[in-house]
């Protein structure tokens, strides 16, 4: 990678480093990360067991017709900030408040729990080298089962907070180079992922996927899990993994030609991140009993199973994942960061933030915290149920602009508007209320918070103003 020569680059105006091939290499990069990586396991473990499968294609069914809204939005408003911006320019400032606060939680949570997959990863590798991290750095000290929480003994996961330190240097290079690097390291990841499916698939058993739909039980964590409503909670769980949609639509202020490269960029991850996630799923689930995947880790663990024939594919899938994960942190840290900028530029937050330097940091720094030390089935609701609302949110935009603005040029038009986003919006609901009421819970108690800080801030702007 060629670092830039102008040093203020971050701070300069946003540029425009993206082009299709590119927008899709970040939107690929943030799908292929926690969500086949880490959070597959879990999905199949604690709720779908085999049947995660089709978890996963619901997951990508749902997210096709919200994606088909975002096409249509993005080319239409050009602008950074994505549903967040869709949702303002629909609703208002308040509803638009609402929806980048639920997109917040995806992005920060999404950052830690990919650096927390990336964490276990790396120890697996070196483990098998017989070097072992310290067990107080090496895990969250809070462990979450079911809906109780307790402590570990940990005091940190340092691997997770250094992994976040460094993906926040590597964009503040600027956009143009880590376009660049994010490039390369998503073909590395994607070469794992591709091999696992090949070699999973020759070596898997077929006993394994028997039955595909297992009866309704109580899973590892304690949670009443398994049949169709585990199918439908793991779809919620993995949910979060599909927002590479959402992080091209923040892009579009960093693209060449956003009319026409977002819709494709958007279409395309759509298509690559189904199959890659069924096909993933599938592989895995005929390597091992699905009982025994609920680790940060599962394709290592999958691959362990399946014996001396595949040690060397285990170990080669667990260094590109260590390479690779990363990605995945950097596309929620520069999403992040172009929200809080699009945030600030409306007044909703401090002018600093006008600075995308500034924005790159204060994500970072709310990141690290997170991923040092909660837990990655924790984050994984909260980020699921920020996807869900802002989905839902952007249904809910398109509809309204069609009706508002019909003669506004839109270089994308989705067909059947109105089936298309009636049917997103009952989709995303349907499966955000099937997460269940923990889930509905926590997001219920994040946007209390937004809500505080959001008035806590207009009494900044109003006391500003009289001055």
């Amino acid at each position: 990678m060629v670092a830039t020569t102008d040093t203020e680059q971050i701070d300069a105006p946003l540029s425009h480093g993206f082009g299709p091939v590119t927008l899709t290499l970040l939107g690929v990069g943030t799908v292929v990360g926690a969500g086949i990586f880490v959070m597959t396991g879990q999905a199949a473990a604690l709720y779908a067991g085999p049947a995660v499968t089709l978890s996963f294609l619901l997951a990508g069914l749902v997210c096709a017709l919200p994606a088909l809204c975002y096409a249509e939005l993005a080319a239409m408003m050009p602008i950074a900030g994505s549903a967040y911006r869709f949702a303002r320019e629909a609703f208002g400032t308040r509803v638009g408040w609402f929806v980048g606060w639920a997109l917040v939680a995806e992005y920060l949570f999404a950052m830690a729990a990919v650096a927390i997959g990336w964490s276990a990863y790396m120890q697996d590798v070196i483990g098998t080298a017989g070097w072992h991290l310290p067990a107080a750095l090496a895990a969250s000290p809070i462990a979450m089962t079911g809906s109780r929480f307790a402590l570990t003994g940990a005091v940190v996961n340092l691997p997770a907070v250094l992994l976040v330190t460094v993906m926040a240097s590597v964009l503040l290079v600027g956009t143009r180079e880590s376009a660049r690097f994010n490039g390369l390291i998503v073909a590395i990841k994607l070469s794992a992922v591709l091999l696992f499916i090949l070699f999973g698939l020759a070596h898997a058993h077929a006993v394994n996927w028997v039955p595909f739909l297992p009866d309704r039980a109580v899973g590892p964590d304690g949670v009443a899990a398994y049949g169709l409503t585990g199918v439908l909670q793991g779809a919620g769980v993995v949910f979060f993994a599909f927002l590479g949609f959402d992080v091209l639509a923040t892009a579009a202020q960093d693209t060449r030609n956003p009319q026409r490269n977002i819709p494709i960029g958007l279409m395309a991850t759509l298509g690559v991140s189904i199959f890659l996630y069924v096909a993933v799923a599938a592989a895995m689930i005929g390597l091992v009993d699905f009982h025994t995947l609920n680790t940060a880790a599962p394709l290592t663990a999958a691959l362990g199973a399946g014996g001396s024939g595949l040690a060397w594919l285990k170990s080669y899938v667990g260094i590109c994942a260590i390479i690779g994960l990363g990605t995945g942190v950097f596309s929620a840290l520069f999403a992040l960061s172009r929200l809080l900028f699009s945030l600030a530029r409306d007044g909703l937050l401090p002018g600093a933030m006008l600075a995308p330097r500034n924005a790159v940091i204060v994500a970072a720094g709310f990141g690290i915290p997170i991923a040092g030390f909660l837990p990655i089935n924790l984050l994984g609701q909260l980020i699921s149920t920020g996807t869900l609302i802002a989905f839902t949110m952007v249904c809910a935009a398109l509809m309204v602009m069609r009706r508002r603005q019909p003669h506004r040029h839109r270089p994308f038009r989705i067909p059947f508007w109105r089936v298309t986003s009636v049917l997103g919006i009952a989709a995303s609901l349907f499966v955000l209320i099937g997460m269940g009421i923990p889930a509905l819970e926590r997001i219920v108690a994040w946007q209390a918070v937004g809500l505080a800080l959001y008035a806590f801030l207009a009494r900044r702007r109003a006391g500003a103003a009289r001055r």
